[in-house]
């Protein structure tokens, strides 16, 4: 199985939309869009609250269907939210 990973931040920066889309290869098998709350003032908690999210639903989905992941594509927008560090220029 295939994954596609997006987010962004929603209601004013107090919070962030992750949208993963599963699909194997051909067929879009499944897909959960969901609002976290984030840490304004502590980038470092928000990033880990965001990975922390992806790889549980990503998990859950293996662990439920019996399956594996071959590979994922994260949006930059989201990349940059997550470690912005590593992306000075975006």
């Amino acid at each position: 199985m295939w994954a596609g990973i997006a987010g962004a931040p929603v209601n004013s920066g107090s919070a962030f939309e992750i949208a993963i889309s599963i699909h194997d290869s051909v067929y879009n098998t499944d897909f959960a869009s969901e609002v976290i709350p984030i840490f304004p003032n502590d980038s470092e908690k928000t990033s880990n609250a965001i990975e922390a999210h992806i790889i549980d639903a990503l998990r859950e989905f293996s662990s439920e269907h019996l399956c594996k992941f071959l590979g994922a594509g994260i949006t930059m927008s989201l990349l940059s939210e997550v470690r912005p560090a590593y992306f000075p220029t975006i």
